[in-house]
């Protein structure tokens, strides 16, 4: 895999808008990336990264996590991704993927020209057990966890580090799962290790940033992220095909 300082640039600035966010980091990350770079080498990349990222947002602010809901998480996404993962070949397809993307960008449009609406309980639940499976499958399932929980959290630190532990988590047993079924991360560790240390500082920055954002605001950007993401899964799938592993967003 070429270009230290393409992928170093990349992964800094796709990780420094997870942490403004608390999401979104690796589906910019292999997105970008992959108009440039082999997604083979990437996706364990990615595992990389988005563990560092996971680990200095649970460094700046492990005291704002909300064990609760990262449990509650955990337990309505784990048995959908365990699945997704499992039949994964059988159930990825281009027009799958279009369709949860489609999801996004209509859930993130309904929301912003309606902002009061108050979505049902059980579609909330359904929207985080559907986000395990897409995780499963794609590793996109950040934002339909989002749109289940996205109004228990009491702050932006909240949400911001609740989603950064349930990543780190997720990241962590899908490396060792990985390694289990005989897989390495030794050739990547070895030429491209410090860009996960660029990668913590760059989320040091984008927690600057999110401090400085009102509260009100905040949550008006989650449902704009939320369809900007539908949108890009959208064209990156057009544009670079379905590449959509083992990897979390």
């Amino acid at each position: 895999m070429p270009n230290f300082s393409i992928i170093a640039i990349i992964a800094c600035f796709a990780y420094a808008i997870e942490s403004i966010f608390g999401f979104g980091g690796t589906i910019i990350f292999l997105g970008l990336s992959g108009f440039f770079f082999d997604f083979n080498s990437l996706l364990k990349l990615a595992m990389i990264v988005g563990l560092s990222s996971g680990l200095a947002v649970l460094i700046q602010s492990y005291n704002y996590v909300f064990t609760k809901y990262l449990i509650k998480i955990l337990i309505y996404t784990m048995p959908g991704a365990l699945i997704g993962t499992y039949f994964i070949n059988y159930f990825a397809s281009d027009i799958l993927i279009k369709i949860f993307a489609l999801i996004l960008i209509v859930y993130g449009c309904f929301n912003l020209f309606f902002p009061d609406i108050k979505f049902p309980q059980i579609l909330r639940k359904f929207f985080v057990i559907l986000g395990g499976f897409i995780q499963g499958i794609y590793t996109i399932g950040g934002p339909f966890v989002l749109m289940g929980y996205k109004d228990s959290f009491s702050s932006k630190q909240e949400l911001r580090s609740t989603m950064a532990g349930y990543f780190f988590i997720i990241n962590s047993l899908r490396a060792l799962f990985f390694v289990f079924l005989g897989g390495s991360y030794l050739n990547i560790v070895k030429i491209y290790y410090p860009i996960a240390f660029l990668v913590m500082l760059s989320v040091w920055i984008g927690y600057y940033v999110h401090k400085k954002i009102p509260e009100d605001l905040f949550k008006r950007l989650i449902i704009i992220a939320i369809t900007l993401i539908g949108i890009l899964i959208f064209f990156f799938n057009f544009l670079i095909g379905n590449h959509m592993g083992l990897f979390i967003l």
